[in-house]
């Protein structure tokens, strides 16, 4: 004995470690899978739809007055700006059914580290723009 009492009940279930992610991280097959299924659905069913109307709510102020054009260029700098704004507001909006989506999947590393919570405290400051890649931001 080493003088520690063992408080654990003889068939109780040890608890696995928490895979540690870092850069040098390679996905799993599954994981690629919900990557890439992440990224065409935050395009298609959030970026999309949001570039869309924050164009049309762009234009329509333009042609109403309430916001001016360009002198030289027109309305085109502002509508611009409006699509990329709703291009990145909806892949952010998308951030946490994608991070649902890996918290269920059973044999995944990374989503274990998200159902921990343990993906955010453990990246260093600049390996967290990696993950964002993957998600297609």
């Amino acid at each position: 004995m080493n003088g520690r009492a063992d408080f654990r009940e003889p068939n109780a279930e040890v608890p696995r470690p928490i895979p540690h992610i870092g850069a040098d991280y390679i996905p799993t097959e599954e994981e690629r899978r919900v990557f890439a299924e992440c990224n065409d659905e935050s395009f298609w069913f959030r970026s999309v739809p949001l570039a869309a109307t924050s164009m049309l709510i762009t234009q329509g102020l333009i042609s109403k007055g309430i916001l001016s054009s360009h002198p030289k260029y027109g309305s085109i700098p502002k509508l611009i700006f409006a699509c990329i704004m709703g291009y990145f507001a909806g892949k952010l909006s998308y951030v946490k059914t994608c991070q649902e989506k890996f918290k269920n999947l059973e044999n995944s590393p990374l989503g274990e580290a998200l159902r921990s919570g343990q993906a955010r405290r453990s990246l260093p400051p600049g390996q967290s723009k990696q993950i964002w890649r993957y998600l297609g931001g």
